[in-house]
């Protein structure tokens, strides 16, 4: 097993799933309304695990916002 390097993160790495959920979010503001308005709903279409699905609750729409805008403006 390889050792753990110091300061790096020990979280999982997203599924697939999520990958392309929160693609496919920056991209298409109406799927990312409908992220915010109805986070359980986009975890069972997009087949979310639990945590991942706990994890979207999660999500700061103002952040995603800024990041789609300086994805879009640089």
């Amino acid at each position: 097993m390889a050792e753990q390097q110091p300061g790096h993160d020990t979280r999982p790495a997203p599924s697939r799933q999520l990958t392309e959920l929160l693609s496919r979010a920056l991209l298409d503001e109406q799927l990312r309304d409908r992220l915010f308005v109805d986070p359980e709903a986009m975890a069972r279409e997009f087949d979310l695990p639990p945590a991942e699905s706990r994890a979207i609750h999660r999500l700061d729409r103002r952040k995603f916002e800024q990041t789609v805008a300086r994805l879009r403006w640089g």
